[in-house]
């Protein structure tokens, strides 16, 4: 059951043109929704925006928050989780801007016209189908400029290597004025064309959190499409700000939707067996990590290993 909050300003942007229909799904993170709202209207001039938030049926004041604070936003409220590609499908079958931007509540818009010269580009380059922007970390330093299809030895590096931890303490390279060509954009903060999803089709549903990024992009570049970063604008984003006060049940769907994705790639029960095998070790390790953490709690990899193990893909 969904109800819409439309606003006296919302009803005066219906004169413009809306070019950009930008999508945040909310899950009880008031605080969080508010600080990225707030850096959309205090960098962008939104008059071709629309902003469509979807609510996840939070507890913490969220629906109130859109009310009160930003009535120009529309608002969809449902009433249980739905999850996240749900969401976003329920937002993009409303959306009216040409561009649809997929954007994680627990990011922070830092650079003025970011949202525009995204856009400009795709207007410059119709081969281009998905486009994102650098992410950062609060301190700065890169967090991801696009990313490869997952493969077993991928998961390797990031599982049992560490690799994802140690890529924080290099170099923040800045990238050129340039578009830079790669397999998938990170969900937090991607865009794409209204056409592109009338063909491809919306997400995929069954990812309720968790690598409907990679699969959407998979179908995308099937399609014959580029997908890349603008190398030169950059968002912050907090990561997992939604996901974190339930660790099991988020990297349960993480790994598991990995799983999926191997297998969708790759079509080879091997490799599937295989990566699965590497998370087992990388929830071991980290298992084995938690005795030492205030933050971790040891029960928690031990439930999701014996789960994995047991209902994973």
């Amino acid at each position: 059951m969904i109800s819409k909050n439309y606003s006296k300003v919302e009803k005066k942007k219906k004169c413009y043109e809306i070019v950009l229909s930008i999508i945040i799904v909310n899950w009880n993170n008031k605080d969080i929704l508010r600080y990225c709202l707030n850096s959309i209207y205090h960098i962008h001039n939104v008059s071709k925006y629309e902003i469509i938030v979807v609510d996840n049926n939070s507890e913490d004041g969220s629906v109130e928050l859109i009310k009160n604070e930003f009535p120009n936003v529309e608002l969809l409220e449902n009433n249980k989780n739905l999850g996240f590609a749900r969401a976003n499908n329920q937002a993009i079958k409303i959306a009216r801007g040409n561009y649809i931007l997929l954007l994680n509540n627990d990011t922070v818009v830092t650079n003025a016209f970011c949202f525009d010269r995204m856009i400009e580009l795709m207007e410059k380059k119709p081969q281009v189908g998905i486009l994102g922007c650098k992410l950062l970390y609060p301190n700065g330093t890169l967090q991801s400029c696009g990313e490869s299809f997952p493969s077993v030895w991928g998961i390797f590096k990031s599982q049992i290597l560490f690799a994802k931890t140690w890529n924080r303490f290099g170099k923040n390279k800045q990238g050129d004025n340039h578009f830079k060509k790669i397999d998938f954009v990170c969900g937090a903060c991607l865009m794409t064309r209204k056409g592109i999803l009338d063909q491809v089709g919306l997400l995929k549903e069954e990812y309720f959190m968790y690598g409907e990024d990679v699969e959407f992009c998979y179908r995308v570049h099937k399609a014959g499409y580029d997908i890349g970063v603008l190398t030169d604008e950059s968002i912050i984003h907090l990561h997992s700000k939604s996901t974190e006060k339930n660790l099991t049940e988020t990297l349960y769907h993480s790994i598991n939707n990995d799983l999926k994705n191997i297998r969708m790639i790759h079509n080879d029960e091997w490799r599937v067996l295989l990566t699965k095998f590497f998370h087992l070790i990388g929830l071991s390790i980290r298992a084995i990590l938690a005795i030492f953490r205030k933050d971790r709690k040891v029960s928690d990899y031990l439930k999701l290993f014996k789960k994995i193990l047991t209902k994973g893909e």
